[in-house]
């Protein structure tokens, strides 16, 4: 089974641009899947909801949900958030679900991704 990580900002894209992004990992990705979500993307995106964040807020609700109905499953994380989704990526041989271009630098010939193209779709790269 494949190991699907998310990224903070990825969780932001459906507000952003009106992207279903559950739907969309679900197309490209037509293999069995586990979607991991570190409790480090869920403790960032509480703190950007409390600030009034309100694509942090809809992502916050998305994830919450699909946690609630067994399509996530929160994973124990510390550390920086961005050095642990690379360390894992590599290690589970994990596709990472982002649109931080540093994350990206930094997981480029080490992991596959799910990056958004076009504003409109989710291409795997």
């Amino acid at each position: 089974m494949k190991k699907v990580i998310l990224d903070t900002n990825f969780l932001l894209l459906p507000f952003q641009f009106k992207l279903d992004i559950f739907s969309e990992i679900e197309r490209v990705l037509e293999m069995p899947k586990e979607i991991l979500v570190p409790s480090l993307v869920l403790e960032e995106l509480k703190r950007l909801s409390a600030r009034g964040n309100r694509a942090a807020k809809l992502g916050l609700a998305i994830l919450e949900q699909k946690i609630k109905e067994g399509k996530v499953r929160e994973v124990k994380s510390s550390g920086r958030t961005d050095d642990w989704i690379a360390g894992n990526a590599e290690k589970l041989d994990a596709v990472v679900c982002t649109n931080d271009i540093g994350l990206r630098k930094r997981l480029l010939r080490k992991a596959k991704m799910l990056v958004l193209r076009n504003r409109s779709h989710l291409e795997l790269v």
